[in-house]
């Protein structure tokens, strides 16, 4: 369990804001940490995945969602797809075969 000492003014800060919104202070801690953290693993995921360094699965995992969520999530923010010609080609053949095509390079 972790522990934190906040500054008084934080701390003061934390309980209005928990008193406003109707939840406790602990509460509202939890909420603010767990939405830093996610936030934190969309923004390294995004960056990795843009710079080539890691996969579109691997970017997913690392922010902690579904790929069709993370790919959802870059095409609104307007990144385009890092997607190599043996991966296009081989999603090609994938659709065809769900279609009852043949499709090959």
């Amino acid at each position: 369990m972790l522990e934190i000492k906040l500054k008084e003014e934080y701390d003061k800060w934390l309980k209005k804001i928990a008193q406003e919104v109707s939840i406790s202070p602990e509460e509202l801690a939890y909420i603010s940490i767990k939405k830093f953290i996610n936030e934190y693993r969309m923004r390294k995921a995004v960056r990795a995945y843009v710079e080539g360094e890691i996969s579109l699965g691997k970017a997913a995992e690392v922010a902690g969602m579904s790929k069709r969520k993370f790919m959802a999530v870059i095409e609104d923010f307007g990144i385009p797809f890092n997607i190599s010609a043996h991966d296009l080609v081989k999603g090609f053949g994938f659709l065809s075969a769900l279609r009852g095509y043949s499709y090959s390079i």
